[in-house]
């Protein structure tokens, strides 16, 4: 075939790829969503979402984000977030903001109808899409000087997906291969992120779907991504309906929702995904408003791709809040004892383990913190607040380092973690650990 005849039949693909892309019913989104029934159960979860969030912290995007994608609202508690989260961007503007978190500001602002070009607090306006051009541009310089972002692969693909819904400055034939297939980029310490990788299809398909013509070869390029990251996803759905594990779920519903072009007929039961969720509400399974945030939008079979199609006008104020917040039982818990280790598993400079004593329900956190107090040598640590809870940067003053790909890894019984430090409730006689990996 010749060269013109092979740019007229891929123009073709293109086109008709676009084509099935629009005309899906509820435009992008081929998912599924709650019924009229099961909506009290949506409710609940946006209410225990907004109560559990936690004052102190610095704002969360994410949450607002999740809020603004719903179909009640409460105009009076996201307008206040707004505020915050436009105060928080100011500030922060000159200190520490990481590239992810600069595009789920933008996402959060768009999806309030405020301009992320123009976010005004303290008396100062900062344009939040020209500096998150700038982040990514430092996070491609990183990648060429070191062979890793400052960040990880999950931001980067917010960037992408954040600067593409802004028509921010983005290169997609750069942008496809920074995101193409590889170990590095999509496994965490050799698990595949099923987080990484919904966000990565998000960004591809919003470069697809942009209206903005791309190149064949580029086309192409981005089609296979998507494929190859749509059957990874895939590969981790279990049998339950989960994808991966119950965290990464509803990103997962997410990507796979604007993806159904990629799947074979029948790869994916999206109710019985949805259903999952749902029976995991009443648990108490997404009491970190970060995770509540993740499966809000696919329960109401949206996406982030949707943030620049609201109409923030006609949004109902639907969603009353009681003035009390929930409070938690008071009756004295019985004590628990669990075996609490630290270990570098890079160097092997260290392996300590120590008996701690806490009430029963703490958290990993707790564990750490008594641990410290008893013996402040060996199991001395500190962390950074992240959107999900504290985060841990050392132990033993042995620091995480993106550009060394090391970070420090909770582990129960053996096992890797799903949850975080601030979450995950220890039980009675648990080994726990935290151990300096590679991933």
């Amino acid at each position: 075939m010749t060269g013109d005849g092979e740019m007229r039949r891929t123009l073709v693909i293109m086109l008709v790829g676009l084509l099935l892309l629009y005309l899906a019913p509820g435009g992008l989104c081929q998912g599924c969503a709650v019924n009229e029934a099961e909506r009290p159960l949506v409710r609940d979860l946006q209410k225990k979402m907004i109560y559990s969030v936690n004052v102190s912290a610095p704002p969360n995007p994410s949450i607002l984000l999740a809020l603004r994608l719903a179909q009640e609202h409460n105009k009076r508690i996201e307008q206040d977030m707004l505020n915050k989260l436009s105060q928080d961007a100011a500030e922060r503007a000159v200190a520490s903001f990481s590239s992810g978190q600069v595009a789920l500001h933008i996402l959060a602002q768009q999806a309030s109808c405020s301009d992320p070009r123009c976010v005004s607090a303290n008396g100062s306006t900062i344009n939040l899409v020209r500096l998150l051009e700038q982040k990514f541009k430092a996070e491609l310089q990183n990648i060429a000087i070191h062979g890793n972002p400052l960040t990880n692969f999950y931001q980067l693909s917010l960037d992408v997906l954040a600067l593409c819904q802004l028509n921010g400055r983005l290169s997609p034939a750069s942008t496809s291969a920074l995101l193409s297939p590889g170990h590095k980029k999509y496994y965490l310490g050799g698990q595949f992120s099923v987080d990484t990788a919904a966000v990565a299809v998000l960004a591809h398909i919003c470069l697809q779907t942009r209206g903005q013509p791309l190149p064949p070869k580029v086309y192409k390029k981005i089609r296979q991504n998507v494929q190859w990251l749509v059957d990874k996803i895939l590969a981790e759905k279990r049998r339950d309906g989960e994808i991966g594990n119950i965290y990464s779920t509803g990103l997962a519903m997410q990507a796979l929702s604007v993806s159904s072009s990629y799947q074979k007929p029948g790869a994916w039961n999206c109710l019985q995904t949805l259903h999952r969720v749902l029976d995991k509400i009443p648990q108490g399974t997404f009491k970190n408003p970060m995770a509540a945030s993740q499966v809000l939008s696919s329960l109401e079979n949206r996406t982030y791709l949707d943030v620049s199609r609201l109409n923030c006008s006609m949004d109902p104020d639907n969603l009353p809040l009681s003035t009390a917040r929930p409070t938690s039982p008071t009756s004295r818990l019985p004590s628990i004892r669990v075996t609490y280790t630290v270990a570098d598993g890079v160097n092997n400079t260290f392996n300590d383990s120590i008996s701690v004593t806490v009430t029963q329900g703490s958290i990993f956190f707790k564990v750490m913190e008594v641990a410290q107090d008893k013996d402040p040598s060996k199991f001395s640590f500190t962390y950074t607040q992240s959107s999900w809870g504290p985060y841990i940067t050392s132990v033993q003053g042995l620091q995480a380092d993106n550009n060394h790909r090391t970070y420090w890894q909770l582990l129960s019984n053996g096992i890797p973690l799903s949850q975080g430090a601030g979450d995950y409730v220890v039980s009675n006689s648990e080994r726990l650990e935290v151990k300096f990996t590679v991933y």
